[in-house]
């Protein structure tokens, strides 16, 4: 269940490699399996502060181990920035680990 909810800047929205499938990238480059990926692309309309063409939110379940919280995060972050044409160095990623039934799915708490 990662799953990843992502603020990308216009410019970096328009020079998409399309058709690339950002979720075949993300597994790649953190060595993991597609089959529970979900990636969720919004466009940022404004930012202030320090410059990020794209930043995301990473949820993992708590059941992931820290090597691979940290291959799925930096997965994350070289699949997007190739994706998006964009340095790596403009891609931020904030990660937050989710506890067993704090996730409802088809109306049901979702334990492991």
């Amino acid at each position: 269940m990662p799953i990843a909810n992502c603020i990308v800047s216009p410019r970096c929205y328009e020079n998409a490699v399309r058709p690339a499938d950002l979720i075949q990238l993300w597994a790649h480059e953190s060595g993991k399996s597609p089959d529970a990926m979900t990636v969720n692309i919004v466009l940022s309309t404004e930012q202030f502060g320090n410059p990020y063409d794209i930043m995301a939110n990473l949820f993992l379940p708590s059941l992931w181990s820290k090597q691979d919280v940290a291959l799925l995060q930096t997965g994350l972050a070289k699949a997007l920035a190739g994706y998006f044409g964009v340095p790596v160095s403009s891609v931020f990623v904030m990660t937050s680990i989710l506890d067993s039934g704090q996730v409802v799915e088809n109306g049901e708490q979702v334990v492991w």
